[in-house]
């Protein structure tokens, strides 16, 4: 255990270097702050004496039309409560998150197809430390993307004299449990398949599926598409991150600590077992393509 913990924080490194001193990550970076800084600059442009009304700016007027043509009145009611910073948070880490999940499934495949996972693990490492390297970069870049992203929201707020509640910091980890689950799906999507395009197909099949689930739950739909949704979700749903993110949110928006642990703890125990499942894979199988 010794050695691979050891090989793999090295590979971690280097791995981590690589994405630091290439444009894409930092670019992504700047379109999600930017994209932030519109959310809450959209909403100040929206507050008049009475309180918030979406129709005095453009921006905010098509998201609140979007989302409550979609999932109800309630849910933007909800999702505005304590301001912008829910949606600026989740809006900002998209780009980021899309950035290191994509190219990390697509990395990891190419390398496996071109042997040079193979030749890594004729040193002091094996497949398993290589998969541990790399959920252990995605979850450092995660990790500061998020913190570097509430920062700038906590500027934000504090330039236009806005209150950031704590409960950002939760929803900041809730997002963080999220991203690593699906990173750790990227992985297994990686070792099952052969090369980095397929194992990127694969990968966004399975996001679109969950996401999917996720918007026909939330959508205002008929009683017939609502029914046939409840069905397919059901099993797809105990697999989701985003079915226990979502319980993590609803228990935030309902003042119940005890729901969002709990969907924090079922969060890292389906991340854990999507890790041991790649592991056990890699095994079997091998860093062959």
């Amino acid at each position: 255990m010794r050695y691979r913990a050891h090989a793999a924080r090295t590979i971690a490194r280097q791995q981590l270097l690589e994405v630091l001193i290439t444009p894409g990550y930092y670019l992504a970076l700047t379109a999600g702050l930017l994209i932030g800084y519109a959310v809450v600059r959209s909403f100040v442009g929206a507050v008049d004496s009475s309180g918030f009304n979406p129709a005095l700016n453009p921006l905010s007027d098509l998201v609140n039309r979007s989302l409550g043509g979609a999932f109800g009145e309630t849910f933007v009611e909800k999702l505005f409560a304590e301001g912008p910073f829910l949606l600026a948070l989740v809006a900002s880490f998209l780009p980021v998150f899309l950035f290191l999940a994509l190219t990390s499934v697509f990395k990891f495949g190419f390398e496996k197809a071109a042997g040079a996972i193979e030749l890594i693990t004729y040193g002091p490492a094996d497949g398993t430390s290589y998969l541990i390297a790399s959920l252990a970069r995605d979850v450092a870049l995660t990790a500061a993307t998020l913190a570097v992203l509430l920062a700038h929201l906590a500027l934000a707020a504090a330039i236009h004299n806005l209150a950031l509640e704590p409960t950002i910091l939760v929803a900041g980890a809730i997002l963080l449990l999220v991203a690593i689950a699906i990173h750790a799906y990227g992985l297994l999507a990686s070792v099952v398949t052969a090369t980095g395009s397929s194992a990127l197909a694969l990968f966004l099949a399975v996001l679109v599926l969950f996401l999917a689930v996720l918007v026909g739950s939330l959508a205002i739909t008929s009683t017939y598409v609502r029914t046939l949704s409840t069905v397919v979700s059901w099993g797809v749903r105990w697999v989701s991150p985003f079915f226990y993110g979502s319980l993590c949110l609803q228990g935030l928006f309902a003042g119940r600590p005890l729901a969002v642990a709990g969907g924090l703890a079922l969060l890292t125990i389906l991340a854990a077992a999507i890790l041991a499942a790649s592991h056990l894979v890699i095994r079997v199988r091998g860093v062959r393509a």
